[in-house]
């Protein structure tokens, strides 16, 4: 599978919403950008999408004063201002809709210097005030039962009793 990594998007931000269907293109509320249409309406991306608004309610603003909000139903946008929680809350289901993407056979929508950012902004508000126990050992790693490693080439894995599936 060759998958483009580069992130682009169907149509730039600011694209008039029927120039951007015609050339096949959705807009995608949680990151104001134009992506393919096949992606953006796959079962499991939908239910994402519906899952990051659902942490909402999400109020966007032109202005950092908050004093002119974004319709919700805008899909001409060059730029916001978002709250932390949205940030928040837009990397962690973006860094899952950039998986979801690849593992359906999609070129991800965001390029690995997203993820760069999205890794970095997380970690940044997690070690921004952390947990009491965040230096205590007190994470247990075991594979999950219900998705166990894939081990390629074959590895007798039921044979030596182990966790992991092998073909």
């Amino acid at each position: 599978m060759d998958l483009d990594l580069s992130g682009y998007v169907c149509a730039p931000n600011g694209a008039l919403p029927k120039i951007a269907r015609d050339r096949g293109c959705e807009f995608d509320t949680m990151s104001f950008k134009w992506w393919p249409k096949e992606p953006m309406a796959h079962k499991d991306n939908v239910a994402l999408l519906k899952e990051f608004h659902n942490e909402g309610p999400w109020h966007r603003y032109y202005d950092k004063g908050g004093k002119h909000e974004i319709p919700p139903t805008s899909e001409v946008l060059t730029a916001g201002w978002v709250t932390r929680k949205e940030h928040t809350y837009h990397c962690m289901y973006t860094l899952r809709q950039t998986h979801l993407w690849i593992s359906l056979g999609y070129d991800p929508p965001f390029n690995y210097s997203h993820t760069i950012h999205c890794t970095k902004y997380l970690m940044d508000a997690i070690l921004e005030n952390p947990p009491k126990d965040f230096e205590e050992l007190n994470v247990h790693g075991t594979p999950w039962p219900e998705h166990p490693d894939i081990v390629k080439p074959y590895y007798p894995c039921k044979h030596e009793g182990l966790s992991c599936e092998s073909w």
